[in-house]
């Protein structure tokens, strides 16, 4: 195949990207991959980023380059990234037509008031991936939209070349009898060669620097846990973004990556299954420094930094005991959890107040750490819960196995050991076995810490019995089932007390 004599440069931001009012995290590759790509495809036009061109001088200049030259431009505005609004801007401002806005469907409930007359068109975004349902509907539609408009301009220019364009520029719409500026390139640039798409996936490596084949490198080798390859890669796209002369701030989810690949890289294990302290603590050390260079940890609101950074000082604390890390663990999963009310940090965090709590030697201190660990926790159950409730969407998800675990572990902190068996039943069958080894693993760590706690804490005991109260167990009650259908439960009472209350939790499973 030729390459398609039509361009389309996709504005947008790159990697998961976070929409801070709903926490939600969203891979925007994917949106250009399983959305835009695909339709241009089917319209018969070359799509692509600015990270998928060849760059051989600064970013911007491609960037700016094709805003202006491209025959198409779509803006996507999802998680409403400042940049993208300004590159959109800069496209209205030059060419009065020929520019299609999308977003993200949630994202039209909040949509600045200076757009809110614009046509945008909307998709659904699962986070990781966009399902094939939606794939289905939403490809062939912007493929349609994307023939109309290069066949309108087509037969405009053949027809009336002098008549200016009906305008989807709120600058040219605005400012009637406006000339669009002209612009005379001191040099010629092509667009990143069309690869046709039943051979996308075999295509060989684009020749010369190009930010989007980097990250595919860095991420294929991250999921082999190739961390040193990784890193290199990650390196030179930052060294790519900040210019000859350092000075431009890389993109913040390549510091992300960065971070996460040099600290997993001191976690790798010799033959004998062991890892060297001295350097899982200079890998560890190295990461931090970076996110506290390029990510400004202490003051962001990015759920995926604060986790990271939560991560790196938790396992700083397993590495040297030091109480600061611990602190600071919590600190930054604490936000992270606020901010995201996500189960990812909020589990993390319920399971870092238990372990400060069997740490703490004030009585009182740790009661309250305890309590708060366990607030969280069903915080986190709700949330868990919730997502499996959804029958459709948590079909889905990706992270499956990960929603179980994580309610398993609320459970198990919580004293609900019916529910946590139950959830176990379902987790034998679904998750992969390093995640049971994980959830294994995690459930002695969190077992140790509580006893720890109790043992440390004198009134401890008595108040987890009673915060965590379960349904009497068949030892102290009867449960009979009626003709009608009705269930009666006898509880079996101490001769001599006097009963004060009773406290029952019921759960029904069916066959």
């Amino acid at each position: 195949m030729t390459d398609p004599q039509l361009t389309c440069f996709l504005v947008t931001g790159f990697g998961r990207k976070t929409d801070y009012p709903t926490g939600r995290v969203l891979n925007l590759d994917q949106t250009f991959r399983q959305l835009v790509q695909p339709a241009c495809d089917l319209a018969g036009i070359n799509a692509f980023r600015a990270i998928d061109a060849n760059l051989t001088g600064q970013i911007d200049a491609v960037m700016y380059r094709w805003i202006f030259q491209a025959d198409l431009v779509i803006a996507d505005l999802s998680t409403l990234n400042p940049n993208v609004f300004y590159e959109l801007g800069v496209r209205h401002a030059q060419r009065p037509n020929t520019t299609v806005i999308i977003a993200e469907s949630l994202l039209l409930q909040r949509i600045p008031f200076d757009l809110s007359s614009f046509v945008i068109h909307q998709y659904a975004h699962g986070g990781d991936e966009i399902d094939g349902e939606e794939q289905a509907r939403f490809v062939p539609y912007l493929a349609d939209l994307l023939r109309k408009i290069a066949s309108v301009e087509e037969r405009r220019r053949a027809a009336v070349p002098g008549l200016q364009a009906e305008s989807d520029s709120p600058v040219f719409k605005s400012l009637i009898g406006m000339t669009p500026p002209a612009y005379a390139a001191d040099s010629f640039i092509l667009p990143p060669d069309y690869v046709d798409p039943a051979t996308r996936q075999q295509a060989a490596p684009v020749s010369g620097p190009n930010l989007a084949a980097m990250m595919d490198r860095a991420e294929a080798a991250i999921r082999a846990k190739d961390f040193e390859t990784a890193i290199a890669e990650l390196r030179q796209a930052m060294a790519m973004q900040a210019g000859p002369d350092g000075r431009r701030k890389p993109d913040l989810f390549l510091v992300q990556r960065l971070a996460l690949a040099t600290y997993k890289a001191g976690e790798v294990r010799d033959a004998n299954g062991q890892i060297d302290r001295n350097r899982a603590l200079a890998a560890l050390t190295e990461a931090e420094a970076l996110l506290e260079t390029h990510a400004a940890p202490r003051l962001s609101t990015a759920p995926e930094t604060l986790g990271l950074s939560g991560a790196i000082s938790k396992r700083l604390y397993d590495l040297t005991g030091d109480a600061g890390d611990l602190d600071r663990a919590i600190r930054f999963y604490e936000r992270g959890f606020h901010i995201a009310q996500d189960y990812y940090n909020g589990i993390n965090l319920a399971f870092l107040y238990t372990l400060k709590a069997s740490l703490t030697e004030d009585d009182t201190d740790a009661i309250v750490s305890h309590g708060y660990a366990n607030i969280v926790r069903r915080q986190v159950a709700e949330i868990c819960e919730g997502l499996i409730g959804d029958e459709d969407g948590f079909a889905k998800r990706g992270d499956r196995e990960w929603i179980y675990l994580t309610l398993a572990e609320a459970y198990q902190g919580m004293g609900r050991s019916a529910d946590e068996a139950r959830l176990d039943r379902k987790i034998e069958g679904l998750a992969s076995p390093f995640a049971r080894a994980s959830r294994e693993e995690q459930r002695q760590k969190l077992a140790v810490a509580l006893a720890a706690y109790e043992q440390a804490t004198p009134t401890a005991a008595r108040l987890r019995a009673a915060s965590t109260a379960e349904m009497p167990s068949a030892s102290n009650h009867r449960a009979e089932t009626g003709p009608d259908g009705l269930i009666t439960i006898r509880p079996v009472l101490e001769p001599g007390r006097a009963v004060r209350s009773i406290d029952l939790s019921l759960h029904i499973d069916y066959d």
